[in-house]
């Protein structure tokens, strides 16, 4: 299944480049693939809500399940780590604005007003039954009521409502993991649509946007990452990444949290003197709701195509794109290629579905910002945890 999955990821990379090279030859074919790619993101769209849904109803009812205690600190520091992840990789890509040079590639220029956000006008577009609901719009408030369903359902502590969600959870991730084998196509219809339209404005875009999401994951390692241990522990970036070498080689290799948590459990506790008793509440949890990768990446797509399209960054639109980061953080395990569909989910619920063309380019790198991304994910996981310990041993 592993070697499978490498396999569509490598015919996916050449898809992207030959879509990238047809859309030079044959320009004018560009309207119909990009019809033929928005079949795609559609697919991706439609399948998503069902298994967003269950996984974070799955998510937030086991999360009640274990040492409470441990489980709170937990809960904390890793929506803290996933903030400071966040807010801190904004700096640059705020300050730069990396998007703006690639702003034809966005689709049209925004040109109206930025919108005056409160918690109230949030809160009557979410819920109003006077608006006229699709599947973008349905994202945040079915989320938004899985987390708390999921929370009150743990308390119940129902073993066939939580073997029975997992079944419905593990229905809708097959039919979502199923598109990996139609992803290759998708791919080259919406690059040749790209570049058939922007010419190499779409490849100077792929090169940049992985240099600049390497770029925030190495500061977040480091600031996040490496520096609590350094002056907390004495640990220092040296012995950090020393210790951490063997867990890196199989992040990078697998690109999946899940699949290095045995050697995640093993670096806390053998290289990092984690106490087993959080290690086997932390770490599991950590793999499955604590993504600072994601916390990069879900701020990198979010502001890079705000700035590709021209549109403002309001305050409430940067804290409206921490909360959804946060909350479609905790679905992402649960689905095949979490990265890219979320991905999709993120910008529609921003209301940037224009940056269509965009995903093409972004499924067709993604392998290469996915080895990053789970890289961050599991240091975030190991810092978490002797973060943990040290909270435990002053309560």
């Amino acid at each position: 299944m592993k070697d499978r999955g490498k396999l569509i990821s490598y015919i996916t990379l050449l898809c992207f480049l030959a879509g990238a090279g047809l859309g030079f030859l044959r320009p004018e074919l560009s309207g119909f693939f990009s019809s033929l790619g928005g079949v795609y993101v559609s697919l991706l769209k439609y399948l998503a809500l069902p298994a967003v849904v269950l996984s974070v109803f799955h998510a937030a009812m086991q999360s009640g399940r274990g040492a409470t205690g441990t489980l709170i600190r937990a809960l904390v520091v890793f929506v803290a780590l996933f903030a400071v992840s966040f807010l801190l990789s904004a700096v640059p890509y705020a300050l730069f604005k990396p998007g703006k040079r690639f702003a034809p590639f966005g689709g049209a220029a925004w040109a109206g007003q930025s919108a005056q956000i409160s918690l109230g006008s949030i809160l009557e577009n979410i819920f109003s039954p006077q608006v006229k609901r699709s599947v973008n719009n349905l994202f945040f408030p079915a989320i938004l009521l899985s987390l708390a369903a999921g929370r009150i359902a743990g308390r119940f502590r129902s073993e066939k409502l939580l073997k029975g969600t997992a079944a419905l959870e593990k229905l809708f991730s097959t039919l979502l993991s199923w598109l990996k084998y139609i992803t290759p196509l998708g791919v080259f219809a919406l690059m040749a649509a790209a570049t058939g339209q922007f010419g190499l404005d779409a490849l100077l875009t792929s090169g940049a946007y992985v240099g600049w999401a390497y770029g925030g994951c190495l500061l977040v390692l480091f600031f996040v990452m490496m520096l609590p241990l350094w002056l907390l522990w004495g640990v220092t970036p040296w012995q950090y990444l020393s210790r951490m070498g063997r867990l890196f080689l199989t992040s990078l290799s697998t690109c999946s949290s899940a699949a290095t948590l045995p050697e995640t459990m093993r670096t806390c506790r053998e290289a990092f003197g984690v106490p087993e008793g959080i290690v086997r509440i932390a770490a599991p949890l950590g793999s499955t709701v604590h993504m600072c990768g994601g916390a990069v990446s879900f701020c990198l797509l979010g502001l890079f195509c705000l700035q590709m399209t021209g549109r403002p960054l309001t305050v409430g639109t940067f804290l409206l794109m921490l909360l959804l980061a946060e909350g479609l953080n905790m679905a992402a395990p649960g689905i095949p290629g979490g990265g890219i569909v979320l991905g999709a989910t993120f910008l529609s619920l921003l209301g940037l579905e224009g940056c269509e063309l965009f995903l093409g380019m972004y499924a067709g790198i993604y392998r290469l910002l996915d080895m990053a991304y789970t890289s961050l994910n599991v240091a975030g996981d190991v810092t978490a945890n002797k973060l943990i310990e040290g909270w435990e041993k002053t309560a």
